[in-house]
């Protein structure tokens, strides 16, 4: 989150707002009367009011789609709830972007080919969308326009494709052992080899299309019915996980590249033993899913990196949705996913100094349960402002050392 400042208030105090100040001592610089941040009587530093307002701040937030066989269902689902979270994106005042990736990841086995669009549909490239661009903001259109953008972006055509050819070949009495059924396979179907973490990976390190913003907050959904390469790493050999399909060591890429960045994962899998049996038993058994695991292990890691420096800065814990793509109805997780995405972070004011004179603090907002207090130079809030709350801090003066 951010703040948003009236006009006429806007004061060097801008640069001690968020997670950054907590706990930070700061040494008072008297030539604050230069700059107009305060003026000097009595011998005392005397700060005007401050008044500001908790709004959506920036995110982006990347959706890797596993666009593989029998994956149409969920697609659907995910497509189908997805403008109530665009519709809390706008209500909570969010400068965000969406963008698409797939898990197709080209090998020697798995080139360039007109059904992963020559490549344009690998390698954590960033899918075009139907306005032509490569994510989704708040400038393109109202929430329907939006919307219908979201859906042709989730929506994958090769997956319909490929989940066609599979039933036209078994429903023509044809065995998916004959010999002839790899090659068809090929010319129809984007990989079966699914490598979401390796395609986060590449979107992270290779920023494609200047997606991710260095002032933005940085969420990933992913969406697969099964794990990193189908957990056939199990079995060692070609599938063996390399080190950019490790989850663990997705979210230590993303803090090393982003060391300030606030991030956070929300896998939507196959996450218990209800689910799978449901996932095995789509496209006739032909495509069965897998836990996963890996996909959890990144959600995991980034949970432990983001609330090991929180505690520091003495902030409270964040949360990570573990969604589970067996569910009907997506709205409940993409509401949860959306709270977490976008969800307060503010906790914590500084001011100019500990001791001050005259400091008044008035909290406006519908959550009675509120409360702060001044600890040092930091006026700290017993739990993270929500959007839309409204925090006035009165003149106050410091002593001049």
């Amino acid at each position: 989150m951010r703040f948003s400042f009236k006009p006429l208030i806007l004061f060097a105090m801008m640069s001690y707002f968020l997670g950054a100040c907590s706990g930070v001592k700061f040494s008072q610089n008297y030539d604050c009367q230069k700059d107009g941040s305060c003026i000097i009587q009595n011998g005392k530093a005397v700060y005007p009011a401050q008044d500001y307002t908790v709004d959506g701040g920036k995110v982006d937030v990347l959706i890797v789609n596993d666009n593989s066989a029998s994956m149409s269902f969920e697609q659907n689902r995910m497509s189908a709830r997805f403008n109530q979270f665009i519709q809390n994106l706008e209500n909570k005042g969010v400068n965000y972007r969406i963008a698409f990736t797939t898990t197709d990841i080209s090998s020697s086995q798995n080139a360039a080919r007109a059904i992963n669009g020559n490549g344009a549909l690998q390698d954590g490239k960033l899918i075009a969308l139907s306005t032509g661009k490569k994510y989704l903001s708040k400038e393109d259109g109202d929430i329907a326009t939006k919307t219908a953008i979201f859906k042709t972006a989730i929506e994958r055509k090769e997956t319909l494709t490929c989940e066609t050819f599979i039933r036209n070949w078994t429903n023509g009495g044809k065995s998916v052992n004959d010999g002839n059924y790899s090659t068809e396979y090929y010319n129809n179907c984007p990989s079966g080899d699914e490598r979401g973490i390796y395609a986060a990976h590449l979107v992270t390190k290779n920023n494609p299309d200047g997606f991710l913003r260095d002032d933005a907050d940085f969420h990933i959904i992913f969406l697969s019915d099964e794990d990193e390469r189908s957990q056939l790493y199990l079995q060692g050999g070609q599938y063996a996980l390399e080190e950019m399909d490790k989850g663990k060591n997705l979210a230590a890429v993303i803090r090393s590249t982003y060391p300030s960045k606030n991030f956070g994962i929300h896998p939507i899998i196959t996450a218990d033993a209800y689910c799978l049996p449901i996932q095995n038993q789509q496209m006739s058994g032909i495509v069965s899913g897998s836990y996963g695991t890996e996909y959890n292990n990144a959600r995991k890691e980034a949970l432990s990196i983001m609330n090991a420096e929180r505690s520091q800065k003495g902030l409270s814990p964040v949360k990570m949705v573990l969604g589970d793509i067996c569910l009907n109805d997506y709205a409940g997780q993409l509401t949860e996913i959306f709270d977490n995405v976008v969800g307060p972070i503010v906790d914590s004011y500084a001011i100019k100094c500990s001791n001050p004179e005259g400091l008044n603090i008035t909290v406006s907002t519908s959550d009675s349960s509120i409360q702060h207090e001044l600890v040092g130079n930091v006026i700290k809030f017993n739990k993270k402002l929500p959007t839309g709350t409204r925090v006035s801090v009165s003149s106050y003066s410091c002593p001049v050392d």
